[in-house]
C-alpha cells in the first residue's frame, strides 16, 4: 500500500533535526577559520615594521608644535634653518644615517615650561623626532646627527641639555662657543639650552666715584696762583729778616 501523504510529515522535521548540528559544526569552524584569517592577516601587516618603538614619556616644555616635517633620502640632507623656542635651528643628517628615506620633524617647546639648572636661563630648546613608513624610527640611528642652535643668548658657558624620560641632564657632547650650540645624537632627543645668569656687580652705598684725568684749567690756575703767593710771602719774610733795626 503506498504510503500516504501524512505518513512522510513525521519524517521531514527529524531530518531537519538531525542535519541541524551538522550545520552548526559547518558555521562555528568557518568562524573559526575567519578569526584565524584575520589575526593572522593583522599579525602579518604589523611584522613589516619591525619591533614597537620604544615610547618616551612627555618632556617638559611640551615639544609639541610642529615647526616642519621633511623627507631625507638615504644620501642624506639638511633640515633647515628653521626658527624654533629661541633660537635658529639647523640639522645634519649625513649619508648612511639610515638604510630608508626617512621623515625629520622638529617641533618647539615652551621655554617658560622647562625648570633651569642652578644659576642658568633656559634661552633655547627644540625637539627632533625620527619616522620610518608612519611609525616612529625603532632603535639608534647608523650614524649620529648633529644639530646646531644659534642664537646672541648663547655664550661660551652654556650647556646644551637633553630629556632623559624623568629630567634634563647635561648632555656631554655638546660643545659651545659665544652664539652656537653644537649637539650629536642617535634617537630622539628633546633639547633644551642653558645659560649661566650673569648679575652685574651692585654699587657700595656711600662710595664716591673714583676721579681720573688731567686736572681742568680752573684747578690750574688756582695751582699756580698758590704757588706765586707762597713765593711772594718767602722773599717779604727774608726783606723784613734783612732791615737793620732803628735801635742800631
Amino acid at each position: 500500500m503506498p504510503p500516504s501523504r501524512n505518513g512522510p510529515v513525521q519524517i521531514r522535521p527529524n531530518r531537519v533535526v538531525k542535519t541541524r548540528p551538522f550545520a552548526i559544526v559547518l558555521l562555528s569552524a568557518a568562524a573559526v577559520c575567519a578569526s584565524a584569517g584575520t589575526a593572522f592577516a593583522a599579525t602579518s601587516a604589523g611584522s613589516q615594521y619591525g619591533p614597537p618603538a620604544v615610547i618616551k614619556p612627555a618632556s617638559e616644555g611640551g615639544f609639541t608644535a610642529v615647526i616642519t616635517t621633511v623627507t631625507i633620502p638615504t644620501s642624506g640632507g639638511t633640515v633647515g634653518p628653521v626658527a624654533v623656542a629661541g633660537a635658529s635651528l639647523t640639522v645634519s643628517i649625513p649619508p648612511g644615517a639610515f638604510a630608508e628615506p626617512v621623515t625629520i620633524t622638529v617641533t618647539s617647546p615652551n621655554l617658560a615650561s622647562i625648570p633651569p639648572m642652578a644659576g642658568t636661563n633656559v634661552v633655547a630648546g627644540a625637539g627632533i623626532t625620527v619616522g620610518l613608513n608612519g611609525a616612529p624610527f625603532p632603535g639608534t640611528f647608523l650614524k649620529p646627527l648633529t644639530a646646531t642652535f644659534t642664537s646672541p643668548n648663547i655664550t661660551a658657558g652654556s650647556v646644551a641639555t637633553v630629556w632623559n624620560g624623568s629630567s634634563f641632564v647635561t648632555d656631554p657632547s655638546a660643545t659651545s662657543t659665544a652664539g652656537t650650540e653644537t649637539v650629536s645624537f642617535d634617537s630622539d632627543p628633546d633639547l633644551a639650552v642653558m645659560t649661566p645668569v650673569t648679575t652685574p656687580p651692585k654699587p657700595v652705598p656711600g662710595a664716591t666715584a673714583p676721579v681720573t684725568g688731567v686736572p681742568v684749567v680752573g684747578e690750574g690756575l688756582l695751582a699756580g696762583a698758590l704757588i706765586l703767593g707762597g713765593a711772594g710771602g718767602i722773599a717779604a719774610s727774608r726783606r723784613r729778616r734783612s732791615r737793620p733795626s732803628a735801635r742800631e
